[in-house]
């Protein structure tokens, strides 16, 4: 693979820990000594540091499934208003799942340092790449907004909400027309579709003063159907088809990019350091992720605008998005950009890693100032929350 732009460069990145505890999946420990396409001479992380960085970023997310918390206030889609998408939830999930306030307590990385049970592997996963704001109603607004609230999805797996976006109203984020892009975070897990997979929006526009000024912006419900009997998304027909979703309100249009990812595996892009070098103070950083077979960018990290700064002292890159899914036989990419003052990049470098079941892996970016190192861990998935309580997760 050659580097994306003439002074960028890629290494190969290290191959994975031979002794993270292995699956009880062949395959995948045939591919423990052989995940990066080309080569590499840098030593792979030991089992015990694997497992520190596993439970350092778990440590970060809800706990066991029963520790429920509350949140604060080429597919069939279908669009509900939220109350009653409530209520039907309600009676439907209700006595299971608890409040129709609850975070997903399903976490990532459950099979990274575990022997993976039968029930655990690939799956159909809804990979949800941006959100952005299409139109406004502008008898009521004008740009730029402050918007806050949530974005959440729920799976068959967990019905409770698994957060894409969230934001307090005291920490609203800024849309332009030029950038109208809401800043993801999540999922906190992979998003399952072995089933409907329901995202509930609800977001607000800040007033200029006080609360009572705040509108509602948009409250309402996409419900992505899943047919039991169409194998297509299971047997990899239309991985490359991405979907652009509209969804109405009274004062705002939205758009959700999105695509199905079949045969998936979970990947957890755990931390991104630079470990020779420094980052220019003054340069702005991009960071993306993305599979060989669809393209579009999945955003871990956009501080374009230089705001950012890399501490020298560790050289810890703050991502903000750690969760992707990769088919098990393609590739996940991962690329660092550097930008200038006026939001000119010039300097690239883009990895890959072939996907595993299990354990970890190292992935290493040279640019011409440093080399970035990404460390990422894979997990099999599961398709239902009871398949986890079964081995006490």
């Amino acid at each position: 693979m050659e580097p994306a732009e003439a002074g960028g460069g890629i290494s190969a990145a290290r191959s994975s820990p031979a002794a993270v505890q292995a699956t009880n999946d062949d395959a995948a420990a045939s591919k423990l000594t052989n995940e990066h396409v080309g080569g590499g001479t840098a030593q792979p992380p030991s089992a015990q540091t694997v497992q520190e960085l596993v439970d350092s970023f778990s440590g970060q997310l809800p706990g066991r499934i029963h520790d429920k918390e509350k949140s604060p206030a080429g597919v069939p889609v279908e669009e509900t208003d939220l109350a009653s998408y409530r209520r039907d939830w309600e009676k439907s999930w209700g006595d299971k799942c608890g409040s129709f306030e609850f975070y997903s307590c399903v976490r990532a990385m459950l099979f990274t340092c575990k022997r993976t049970p039968p029930q655990a592997g690939v799956k159909t996963c809804l990979q949800i790449f941006s959100i952005r704001v299409v139109e406004i109603n502008g008898a009521y607004l004008e740009w730029p907004l402050e918007v806050y609230g949530l974005v959440a999805t729920r799976d068959s797996m967990d019905h409770n909400r698994n957060i894409i976006f969230r934001l307090r109203r005291d920490a609203c984020q800024l849309l332009t027309q030029q950038d109208p892009f809401l800043a993801l975070t999540g999922p906190a897990h992979a998003i399952i579709f072995t089933g409907p997979v329901d995202i509930e929006i609800q977001l607000k526009v800040k007033g200029r003063t006080t609360e009572h000024e705040d509108k509602d912006f948009i409250s309402k419900v996409l419900v992505y159907e899943r047919d039991p009997s169409d194998k297509l998304a299971d047997a990899g027909i239309g991985n490359q088809d991405i979907m652009r979703t509209s969804c109405f309100g009274e004062l705002c249009s939205l758009q959700i990019t999105s695509a199905l990812i079949a045969e998936a595996v979970e990947a957890t892009v755990i931390s991104a350091e630079v470990i020779e070098g420094l980052w220019p103070p003054k340069s702005g950083i991009r960071v993306v992720s993305g599979t060989a077979s669809i393209d579009e960018d999945f955003v871990l990290l956009d501080a374009r605008d230089g705001t950012l700064r890399v501490d020298p002292a560790d050289g810890v890159i703050p991502i903000t998005r750690n969760v992707v899914c990769v088919e098990k036989d393609g590739r996940l990419k991962l690329s660092i950009e550097a930008y200038r003052k006026m939001g000119r990049m010039y300097a690239i470098s883009v990895t890959e890693l072939i996907p595993k079941r299990s354990s970890a892996s190292i992935a290493i970016c040279k640019l011409p100032f440093c080399m970035v190192e990404f460390t990422v861990a894979w997990s099999c998935l599961v398709a239902k929350v009871d398949d986890l309580r079964k081995y006490g997760i």
